[in-house]
This record gives structure tokens, C-alpha cells and sequence, in this order.
């Protein structure tokens, strides 16, 4: 210590902290007056993105020299225009998610030999021949003194009656048996009884080689064009006899690719090579007036005639009459609808149509909207009834009904149809169900159907015979109907199932009306996520954690914060 330095006591070391403590005090103030915090630097940094944003309206709300009362107004239009932008969109995607099919025609016509010849069932009015049984003269004893029938009589007639209408014999068994079918295949006329000629494509095939006897709810009738009951049906059916079988392969034929391109020009299903009369299937068929019954079916005579797809049995509830003694001219008009294979990975319900591998059918390998009608018919009699109906399918060990669960049967399909009509698809809740599956039988994302148009006329082949010196002797008895059935015209437009909305376009609604609204673009999302992230962690890491709390460290030589 120097001789001329003062004596330094502890009061001026006190002091010196107080001074010293001040000035720092001083320093912070300074420093926070002179230098903005953390609102400051967010408007800034939020000025900073609305100046360089492409979304309209930003610009203005971040603007300096704007009024708050400017930058209120644009910030209502902003909401307006967002929320109607909003409600648009919003209508948008319901529309895509519950409507997202669009049913257009197909670009191109399609060629008839394309698709297969429809397949044709006859059924005749007659269901016993009463040269065999007389069903009117049982029905009267029956009405009249039943108590004179035998046993044997009274199951002749309770069988009958199963093919006749369902008012006319509602009690006996509740369950029948193969032999009962037997019974009724036996009075049925058969097939050297029903037709007198028949032609395919001006080849004079013999009938035996184009119809095949098959049972259904008319009871014994005969088909045209028809899959094998092998390609028909799954293995667990039980089908009696030899009833539809025929041996021919559909040789790779499927409903929804069609026939192969190896497929030769006479395959199975048939098909015709052209519209019109040269191309056509033409059939003479016989009804013998000894064996007509007025009874049973009512008063028409003459044959059912029924169209229906190769892969599924005829619809009984659709058909036309052929009348005897008149000649029907029938041209058929295809109507086939497909589905793109944009709409393969949608929801079934949202298209509203089943691919082949989409639901399973226990009876039946090919999925068909009438398929599936007739499973779920069948299980809801079995569940209902204990039994189905003789014509169902159904396996070994299921019972069969007789004509004691007649009135049960006529009950389970009035209640599907009104399930049907009121669920607008065969659907059931779980508690009505008694266990059975819901039968939900969309239609066929692929699926044909034929259409007819008729002419009629009296067929006079008594004229034509005498024309001919045929000898009528050999035909008495018998009247004839003449069939005529060939494909109206040599193409036809198919139908298609399209997507309304795809992704690309669904997106592309969607960025359209924000980019109208609000200028809004992917690169608007970016852009956000970007000053967000990225920008805000690079201009923390350049100046420091402190560049949101305004500290010294922030401050250039200028006095302005970064």
C-alpha cells in the first residue's frame, strides 16, 4: 500500500457493493425497457410469416401500418370464408363415403357371343297327367267324402299337392320323404310328353341333347343351357337322382371374366354367334288333352317359360306363359352390369354389390343375388319350419317338408318379403334372426340378366300337318306350341359401376374449393410446419436459447434485437 493511498475502512467497501449492486439494477431495467420480450418477438416472428405466406388475407392481419379495426375485418372474413370452406368440404366427403358409385354405360358396346345364350327352363302347366291321377276327381272326393279314401289315396293326394297351389291341402305330414318326390316325378309328364322337336342355330340336335330334367318349386321342368349340378352346387348338397346333370364343363366359362379366350365357337354355356332368326333356339312342345287338369294350377294350359343366368337355378316367381295352340316369337334383350376395379377395395355396402369372393354361399359355388335368395330362404324355413321344401337345396340329413308345414313355409317367405320391403335388404336384427345368418343379398358386382320381348300368334299346325299329308291320327289328343327365342340385336350396352369420387378426385375437390376460399395449397401446410419447426430451430440455434426472453444477448451494436 502506497504511503498517499487513504486508509480504506469497511464502510467504504459497503458502499462500494451498494453502488455497484445499483448500477446492475440499472443495467436490467435499462435493458428491459430498451429491448422487446416474448409477445414482442412472437409478433414479430408471426409478422414475418404472414408477410411471406401465399394464404390470402394473412398479409393483412400482420401488416404494421394496418388499424386493429383493418386487421379485425380481415380477420372475420378469414373465418367466414373458412367455415363455409369447411361446410363444403364436409358435404364432400359424405357425398364420397355414402354415394361413392356412379352407374354409367360401358364406352363400347358388347358383342351377344360374348355372353352366353340364356339359360331357358319349361315347366307345363299339367303337374300330374290324369291318365295317371286324376287330382280333380281326388280333390272332389276329398271335399265331398274323404272318409271313403284309403290310406293309400289319401297319400297319393297329400302328395299332389305339394306341386298345386298351397290353399287346396294344408294338413297331413309335417315332413315328407324321398319317395314322395319320386311319387311326384312319376305323374309329372315327362319329357317324350312336353317336346315334339327342337333346334339350336339351325342344328337339328335332338331334344335330349339340349334340355335336362331338373326339379323345381313347378315341379318337374326342363332346362336349356344350365351349368352341371356338379359346377352348380358344393359338394355338402343332396341332389336325388340324376335330376340336372348333364356332363358338359363350362370349359372356363365364369360370370365375372366371362369365357376364356381359348374358348372354342361351340362351347358350354352355348352361346349364339349373331342376332336374330339365324342364331336362334326353336322348340315344338305338346300338351295331351287327356291329361290336363283345371284344378291343381288353375285354368291356363300350356308351359312356364323361364330365363334365368347358366350359374343360378330358374326363378319360379318370373316367367312367361306359352299357351297351347299359339306360336311365341321371343327376342331376347341382355342386360349386364359390371364393376371397375377402382371400386374392388371399397366397403361391399358402400358399392352395393358382392364380388365372387366377397360372401360365401353354403350351397352354392357361384355368388348370384338370386343365389343367395334362395340359401336364405332355405335356412329360414329350416329354422322355422324344422324341414324345406322338396326343391331347395339342402343336404343329406335335412328333412323334408310335406304338406303339414305348408302353411309354416307360406309364412316364412311372406315374412322375408315384408323384412325385405321394410329393411330395403335381407337383413335382420340378431334377436329375429333364431340363429340364423344374415342373408344381406347385395346383387352380383357382375350380373346378367335377359330381357324379353314377345309376339304372339294362333299357331294353326293342323293347317301346316295337312299341308304336309301328315296323318292325324297319331295326334289326336295332342295340341302344340310353337317357341321361337334368338338374342334381339347384335350388340348391346353394358352397364358399369364406376367410383364417383376417387382418391385423386376427392383430393382434388377438396384443394380446389380451399384454394378458392383461402388460397390454400399442400405447400401452405408446409409452409406452416416449416415456421413451426424448422425455421424456428435454426434461428434458436443461431442466436442462442435466449431468442424468444429478449436478453443483452440478442442485442446488435444498433440496439435492435434479432
Amino acid at each position: 500500500m502506497s504511503s498517499v493511498d487513504p486508509p480504506i475502512n469497511g464502510s467504504d467497501i459497503e458502499n462500494a457493493k451498494v453502488l455497484k449492486e445499483i448500477e446492475v439494477e440499472k443495467e436490467k431495467k435499462k435493458y428491459k425497457r430498451k429491448y422487446p420480450g416474448f409477445r414482442k418477438n412472437l409478433y414479430d416472428y408471426f409478422q414475418e410469416f404472414t408477410d411471406n405466406t401465399g394464404i390470402h388475407g394473412f398479409k393483412y392481419m400482420g401488416e404494421q401500418k394496418r388499424t386493429m379495426c383493418e386487421r379485425f375485418w380481415w380477420v372475420i372474413l378469414f373465418c367466414i370464408s373458412l367455415f363455409v370452406c369447411t361446410n363444403l368440404i364436409i358435404k364432400t366427403w359424405i357425398k364420397w363415403d355414402q354415394s361413392p358409385v356412379l352407374v354409367s354405360f360401358a364406352r363400347s358396346p358388347t358383342p351377344v357371343w360374348q355372353i352366353p345364350f340364356p339359360a331357358i327352363s319349361i315347366c307345363s302347366e299339367t303337374k300330374t297327367k290324369q291318365t295317371v291321377y286324376n287330382f280333380t276327381n281326388a280333390y272332389d272326393r276329398y271335399i265331398h267324402n274323404r272318409t271313403n279314401m284309403t290310406d293309400e289315396e289319401m297319400k297319393h293326394f297329400s302328395d299332389s299337392s305339394l306341386i298345386c297351389d298351397n290353399h287346396l291341402y294344408t294338413e297331413g305330414d309335417k315332413y315328407a320323404n324321398i319317395k314322395t318326390i319320386d311319387y311326384l316325378m312319376s305323374v309329372a309328364p315327362q319329357f317324350e310328353e312336353i317336346f315334339f322337336t327342337c333346334s339350336w342355330t339351325l342344328l337339328n340336335e335332338t331334344c335330349y341333347n339340349l334340355f335336362t330334367p331338373i326339379i323345381t318349386e313347378e315341379g318337374l321342368c326342363f332346362t336349356f343351357n344350365m351349368l352341371d349340378r356338379s359346377e352348380l352346387f358344393r359338394e355338402n348338397v343332396y341332389l336325388h337322382s340324376d335330376y340336372m346333370q348333364h356332363g358338359k364343363d363350362s370349359e372356363g366359362w365364369t360370370l365375372e371374366k366371362g369365357y376364356p379366350k381359348s374358348a372354342k365357337i361351340e362351347t358350354f354355356p352355348r352361346r349364339a354367334l349373331s342376332a336374330g332368326f339365324s342364331a336362334s333356339l326353336i322348340l315344338v312342345l305338346k300338351g295331351h288333352l287327356p291329361d290336363l287338369d283345371y284344378i291343381c294350377k288353375g285354368a291356363v294350359q300350356g308351359f312356364k317359360i323361364l330365363f334365368h343366368h347358366p350359374a343360378e337355378p330358374p326363378n319360379t316367381k318370373q316367367y312367361f306363359r306359352a299357351p297351347l295352340n299359339q306360336e311365341i316369337v321371343v327376342s331376347v334383350k341382355p342386360d349386364m352390369m359390371t364393376t371397375s376395379e377402382g371400386l374392388r377395395n371399397y366397403d361391399p355396402h358402400r358399392r352395393q354389390c358382392y364380388f365372387p369372393t366377397e360372401k360365401y354361399l353354403s350351397y352354392f359355388k357361384s355368388y348370384t343375388q338370386h343365389n343367395c335368395q334362395v340359401e336364405c330362404l332355405t335356412n329360414h324355413t329350416l329354422a322355422k319350419c324344422g324341414c324345406v321344401a322338396y326343391h331347395m337345396p339342402h343336404t343329406n340329413d335335412t328333412r323334408i317338408c310335406g304338406p303339414g308345414s305348408q302353411t309354416c313355409m307360406f309364412n316364412v317367405q311372406t315374412e322375408l318379403l315384408t323384412k325385405e320391403v321394410t329393411s330395403g335388404i335381407l337383413n335382420y336384427e340378431a334377436e329375429d334372426r333364431d340363429g340364423i345368418d344374415d342373408c344381406d343379398c347385395l346383387p352380383a358386382c357382375t350380373s346378367l340378366t335377359y330381357n324379353a320381348e314377345m309376339s304372339q300368334a294362333k299357331y294353326e299346325w293342323d293347317k301346316v300337318f295337312q299341308s304336309f299329308r301328315v296323318n292325324f291320327s297319331e295326334f289326336d289328343g295332342i295340341e302344340f306350341t310353337r317357341l321361337t327365342i334368338f338374342f334381339k340385336d347384335q350388340q348391346f350396352i353394358t352397364s358399369e359401376r364406376n367410383e364417383l369420387y376417387g382418391q385423386t378426385d376427392f383430393l382434388a375437390n377438396c384443394g380446389g374449393i380451399l384454394g378458392l376460399f383461402t388460397g390454400f395449397s399442400f405447400l401452405s401446410i408446409v409452409e406452416i410446419a416449416y415456421f413451426l419447426s424448422l425455421r424456428m430451430m435454426c434461428n434458436i440455434k443461431h442466436y442462442g436459447k435466449h431468442y424468444w426472453s429478449g436478453s443483452p444477448a440478442l442485442v446488435n451494436d444498433a440496439g435492435y434485437v434479432h
